[in-house]
């Protein structure tokens, strides 16, 4: 096989799938919508900052255990997105439709010997989350492969990160300078205060008429590049537990009883 800076599935002949050892081996699948980021930030922010993580995961993990090989997926630009479903530049997916293609993703690569798979995404809408979790536990009863995905108990069970707010657009500044227009200098910073039964409301019904929710006029480019890293350190030890069989996956506690059927739709 030829020596690649990043090992694509899509550049692989079969023959050279076939002859990748299995057990240490980790498929990496980028997975985000495209959805409005307020003015200042491009539809594809959340896809852009998945697929800008994975390629540094895999950088970062070749140097740290060189016995592995790290696989990366084509992005899936595909997701549920119900913030911003009112809003120009949104496609969204019907969440259970989203469900089955995460689950027959992963038992096609599971059927190929593949057993660990880490999914990464910045996006975390609540239903978006439950439904690749859900894909996560069908294919897992049925399938030898263990599928982590770490990053949305940052959202949930970790760091406050408002949408398009103070942290993605300093996120966006560290990887993509030239794509964060330079009003969110003077953007407002935008509050919400909202209820339980607010979770179908979109942002705009919420009060938040621009898409963004946060402060994005904090940005700074040393706040995005201690996020970047924050966040890249965590998927390599995600990588290196799920490796060892150490990781355990779960559904951040406020999605448990989050019912799919309630998505909203257009």
């Amino acid at each position: 096989m030829k020596k690649r800076k990043l090992l694509r599935l899509e550049e692989l002949n079969w023959k050279e799938v076939e002859n990748l050892d299995k057990n240490k081996t980790i498929v990496i699948i980028p997975v985000s919508p495209l959805e409005a980021h307020g003015p200042h930030l491009p539809i594809g922010t959340d896809l852009l900052i998945t697929e800008e993580i994975s390629k540094e995961v895999i950088k970062r993990l070749k140097k740290k255990k060189k016995t592995i090989t790290v696989l990366l997926y084509p992005t899936l630009a595909i997701g549920y997105c119900g913030a911003n479903l009112d809003l120009p530049g949104n496609v969204s997916v019907d969440v259970k439709a989203f469900r089955k293609i995460i689950c027959d993703t992963l038992k096609s690569i599971a059927n190929h010997g593949f057993r660990y798979v880490m999914i990464l995404t910045f996006h975390a809408d609540p239903f978006y989350i439950k439904a690749i979790h859900k894909a996560i536990n069908g294919v897992g009863k049925n399938r030898d492969i263990k599928v982590a995905e770490p990053l949305s108990k940052i959202f949930y069970e970790g760091r406050n990160i408002p949408h398009s707010g103070k942290e993605e657009t300093s996120i966006m500044l560290y990887l993509y300078p030239y794509l964060v227009d330079k009003s969110y200098k003077s953007l407002k910073e935008i509050r919400l205060s909202t209820s339980l039964f607010d979770f179908r409301k979109t942002l705009r019904e919420l009060g938040a008429r621009e898409g963004y929710v946060g402060d994005p006029s904090k940005a700074t480019i040393e706040l995005g590049r201690k996020l970047f890293n924050y966040i890249v350190n965590l998927c390599i030890e995600t990588a290196l537990d799920l490796l060892e069989s150490k990781y355990e996956n779960h559904l951040p506690k406020p999605l448990k009883y989050l019912p799919l059927f309630l998505q909203r739709k257009y």
